[in-house]
């Protein structure tokens, strides 16, 4: 991490905690006083040994045994104060920070939303937040207490003899220029490292979401590759950080606690008479006592680096501008027109001058082959995606100046992955308008051809579902994702293989109760098969990223190829369908001639 992302790291780091700044402070004191405190048995220790030769009145041990007692009481009574008040600020913080990013990604454009997976986010909002969290709760109240038990180390050694006091001080020094010389790489090694535990957790969601599909196949972790991939980059990069951190990390760790210094300094001073067998005893054991809040001031070096480096990640969340009041825009019809709309992933061509209407209170389909790039369209009117080139409007307005609230309840996008969350089959449906009355929510149902499965349910709508409502089936769950977006209300839906688990019926009923119901509704209907959307008012055909064919199925037979090709194989496929369930003789029973 540059030194540039370090204050810039610092800088967000220092805003989380404006407004706790008061009670952080006092924790910091506290912790100073404690470390103070944390060192009056060392010097009680080290003069009831150097006075035992002397044998002095019983009287001074019971007295320097109180003032033990008092010292190590007020040691743990204000570090408890400390502690309490650093960690009653830190999960304000935590909570503040977490509220904070959880606003701004509700908020984020969908385009980025689209480009970060869920891992990364889940990472962002739950452990680089609690790493802060950490750092406020412990990491700054035990920074501190290091640093003043140092200090104040120093400074009785300084006292005793100034000679001791810099022998106490070559230790430390030499070894961090090992450690400094060790570790030169360990920011790089931390920011790979991240990006590694960051892609990881999402392979882990991925395929716990796959698992059951995985499981049908008796796959395990190992085969999915992308989860096999972040594993074995883990593992290496885990490798080559021990391989190029342990050894100088020992040999720091070796010259902090041999005492290499203040040992021998201390056996001239004491042999040459400029100290006492008490000031020798002193330089020993604060000599060592250094060692621990020094190793934990070097240990705090790496964490500081992993949560500057979660701060980092941040940022963009962070940075996001407050959501204003978007300027609402003055749609003059539904309809919707594509205009020389070109996408490309990555070096791969998606869709290239794609145009064509969609007329307002009209039903139009697209259709093609796999791949074509018709789901593409339905991203982008979902405001999921932007184009690289050409624009879409809806009404007179373009749809890149609708702003998302606006844009949202005025296109509804229905996917053949439909998505329901924990909660009731209610609270899913009116998950676009929460003020949709009973009788709205019957009809969306009814509409959608799920009014009989839901009625059948023990509880009806007020089911339970789990969740991504994997407790219903495929076309249960299309059929309430299509009804939620009938609920929405909005004047245009967009259906991407929406009734794609549907069989032939239920699908015709779904097309003739949606134009009876709602003959304004502005429709794209996203299709595999033909048959379902032959009378569409304008069918639009789509291959390898183009327009190939529009007109009505009458017209497309004629005229486009591709069109009649795919309308002959599925009217065969599905004779062959009819010939087989008319020719099926049911158990038990004879075939007669």
């Amino acid at each position: 991490m540059s030194k540039t992302s370090n204050s810039a790291s610092w800088s967000v780091l220092n805003t989380l905690l404006r407004g706790h700044r008061i009670p952080l402070g006092m924790a910091i004191m506290l912790a100073a006083v404690a470390a103070a405190l944390e060192l009056v048995p060392f010097l009680i220790l080290c003069y009831s040994v150097a006075a035992l030769p002397g044998l002095p009145d019983a009287y001074v041990f019971f007295q320097l045994a109180g003032w033990l007692a008092l010292a190590l009481a007020g040691k743990y009574i204000v570090y408890s104060l400390a502690y309490f008040l650093s960690h009653q600020t830190a999960y304000r913080v935590l909570m503040d920070t977490r509220q904070i990013l959880v606003r701004r990604l509700a908020r984020a454009p969908l385009p980025w939303l689209q480009q970060h997976n869920s891992g990364v986010l889940n990472q962002l909002v739950m452990q680089d937040v609690e790493r802060i969290e950490q750092f406020i709760a412990h990491h700054l109240v035990e920074m501190m207490a290091a640093f003043a038990a140092s200090v104040l180390v120093i400074s009785v050694l300084w006292w005793v003899d100034w000679r001791l006091a810099l022998a106490a001080l070559a230790a430390p020094l030499l070894a961090a220029v090992i450690q400094a010389i060790a570790m030169r790489n360990v920011g790089q090694y931390m920011t790979e490292y991240q990006q590694a535990i960051g892609e990881l957790n999402g392979a882990s969601v991925e395929y716990l979401r796959s698992m059951p599909v995985m499981k049908t196949f008796n796959q395990g972790a190992h085969s999915f590759a992308r989860m096999r991939n972040g594993l074995s980059r883990y593992h290496d990069l885990v490798q080559r950080i021990t391989r190029g951190t342990v050894p100088g990390w020992s040999l720091f760790v070796v010259m902090l606690n041999a005492n290499i210094v203040v040992l021998p300094i201390g056996l001239w001073l004491m042999h040459e008479q400029q100290i006492d067998l008490t000031g020798m005893l002193i330089a020993i054991v604060l000599g060592n006592g250094m060692v621990r809040p020094l190793m934990k001031l070097m240990r705090f070096q790496t964490q500081i680096r992993e949560i500057l480096g979660g701060v980092q990640r941040m940022q963009p969340v962070l940075s996001m501008q407050e959501c204003q009041s978007e300027t609402r825009q003055t749609l003059t019809s539904s309809g919707v027109q594509l205009s020389g709309i070109n996408v490309t992933y990555g070096s791969r061509p998606v869709l290239s001058d794609v145009s064509f209407p969609i007329p307002a209170g009209r039903v139009t389909a697209l259709v093609g082959p796999s791949g074509a790039g018709k789901s593409t369209i339905a991203s982008l009117l979902g405001g999921l995606i932007e184009p690289d080139q050409g624009h879409i409007l809806v009404g007179d307005c373009r749809l890149a100046n609708i702003g998302d609230a606006q844009r949202c309840a005025t296109i509804a996008v229905v996917a053949q992955d439909a998505f329901l969350f924990r909660g009731t089959l209610l609270s899913n449906l009116k998950l676009g308008q929460p003020e949709a009355s009973d009788n709205q929510v019957r009809q969306a149902l009814r509409v959608a051809q799920a009014e009989a499965f839901v009625n059948a349910l023990p509880e009806g709508w007020h089911t339970h579902v789990g969740e991504r409502g994997l407790t219903l089936s495929g076309g249960e769950r299309q059929r309430l994702a299509v009804a939620r977006a009938l609920l929405a209300n909005t004047p245009i839906l967009v259906l991407d293989e929406s009734t794609a688990f549907a069989d032939s019926r239920t699908e015709q009923h779904f097309y003739e109760a949606l134009h009876r119901t709602y003959p304004d509704l502005t429709v794209l209907t996203i299709a595999h098969r033909l048959y379902s959307v032959k009378d569409a008012a304008n069918i639009v055909v789509l291959d390898h990223g183009s327009v190939v064919g529009s007109g009505s199925h009458a017209s497309l037979l004629q005229t486009c190829t591709l069109y009649r090709q795919m309308w002959q194989a599925q009217a065969s496929q599905q004779s062959r369908d009819d010939s087989q369930t008319r020719f099926v003789v049911p158990p038990g029973e004879k075939e007669h001639a």
